[in-house]
């Protein structure tokens, strides 16, 4: 994993206890989002929830939790699964938006493999899609995220570099 990836990573440690019951929280709810998931990737994505200090809301509806695991299953995808770090490390440095583009192949391939599906499954096309639009190309009046007509996402709610 790059540097950027793991500057987002939690520095106080949790209680062990806490630490077991954040993960089992929010284990469930993403193998039923990504049903086919690796374990180890399973345990990488719960490790990133944890350190972004996120677990299940049951204070939340259903979809926004879902597009939380989502994001953050998408952006994962993106650094370990792909190429995308390395294009922003190496010679030609690309800038993230062009990153995400040239990735993008690899990255919804590995989505697919994970959460495969009869029809279309809006939730994950959507927050895939908003990864490859750059702030300016967004319609401010349009929000990617929103499926149902709730969004609390603010800037790029993929951005895990």
């Amino acid at each position: 994993m790059s540097a950027f990836y793991n500057s987002n990573i939690q520095t106080e440690p949790l209680d062990p206890d806490e630490l077991s019951r954040r993960r089992e929280w929010n284990r469930s709810p993403l193998t039923d989002l990504f049903p086919r998931i690796p374990p180890t990737a399973l345990e990488q994505v719960l490790d990133i929830c944890i350190s972004k200090d996120f677990t299940y809301k049951l204070s939340q509806p259903k979809y926004w939790n879902a597009r939380r695991y989502t994001s953050i299953t998408v952006a994962h995808v993106g650094h370990a699964y792909s190429d995308y770090d390395a294009l922003l490390r190496g010679e030609g440095k690309l800038e993230r938006y062009e990153a995400r583009h040239r990735t993008s192949a690899q990255v919804w391939k590995v989505l697919r493999e994970w959460c495969p599906w009869e029809e279309s499954n809006d939730q994950l096309e959507r927050c895939f899609r908003v990864t490859l639009l750059r702030p300016e190309e967004q319609d401010p009046e349009w929000d990617p995220m929103e499926i149902d007509g709730d969004s609390e996402f603010a800037d790029d709610p993929m951005d895990l570099d």
